[in-house]
């Protein structure tokens, strides 16, 4: 674990921090983006084949390439949110957050008291004697917003004290408002609530972020004012490359 986060600091200063997602469960994958100079890589265990074992690889393959391990939580049950953490990523993404209530739990379930009611326990995190006097500052949490409702409640949901930044679920988004995931992006309904979203956080103080599968899509929502952008994933990455390069030789 790497104190203070590196992540987190650069945010509260107004910079951008550019991370990746890593979706192909493979610690090998999380150790080549770390090392290309991606600051953080987020592991998908909500819709990808990860375990916790193959987690906990990826995590110490991503710090020792000086890179900050995150994850995206499969639910909000404080058990789960628990099993993660205790692996010792330094960032915790939070599907599906609508409403303040929902925020408020999450809140209280990932830090130890006196700030949340988190359960101590003996697993990967324990190692590091200083672990729990500094996670609590340290731990980057993103609610993640995929629907209208959070849209709506964008401000509130950022008000809670522990959500850090506004990280857009944006194919659910997109879905939500009844169009198709080939709408990402494109709608204006879809643009107006991605500026709601950035506008609710910046209304607190906080960051906003979102995916970008390409690099122009990056410098487009880092000029709109966004700062914590995950730039494609491990799976797109290669997939377009190898389609790249076998297209370029049959040509």
């Amino acid at each position: 674990m790497i104190f203070p986060n590196p992540v987190k600091d650069k945010l509260a200063r107004g910079e951008v921090s550019i991370g990746s997602w890593l979706n192909l469960a493979s610690p090998l994958a999380a150790e080549v983006l770390a090392e290309a100079g991606y600051e953080w890589l987020a592991i998908d265990a909500e819709h990808t084949p990860w375990d916790l074992a193959e987690i906990t690889h990826a995590v110490r393959a991503i710090e020792a390439r000086g890179a900050v391990p995150m994850a995206r939580a499969w639910s909000h049950e404080p058990e789960g949110l628990g099993r993660i953490l205790d692996i010792g990523v330094m960032g915790l993404i939070v599907p599906h957050v609508s409403t303040v209530q929902q925020a408020e739990a999450i809140a209280d379930a990932v830090r130890y008291a006196p700030r949340g009611h988190r359960s101590g326990g003996n697993s990967r995190a324990a190692i590091s004697s200083n672990y729990v006097s500094h996670i609590n500052d340290n731990l980057l949490v993103c609610p993640q917003i995929e629907d209208r409702e959070g849209v709506d409640n964008i401000a509130e949901i950022m008000a809670v004290d522990g959500m850090d930044v506004a990280f857009i679920g944006p194919n659910d988004l997109v879905v939500d408002m009844g169009y198709t995931r080939t709408d990402v992006y494109r709608v204006p309904e879809h643009l107006e609530a991605m500026a709601r979203i950035l506008a609710g956080a910046q209304a607190n103080g906080k960051p906003a972020g979102t995916p970008a599968p390409t690099a122009a899509h990056a410098r487009q929502f880092i000029a709109q004012g966004f700062t914590f952008i995950d730039l494609s994933s491990d799976l797109r990455l290669l997939a377009q490359v190898a389609s790249q390069e076998l297209q370029a030789v049959r040509a």
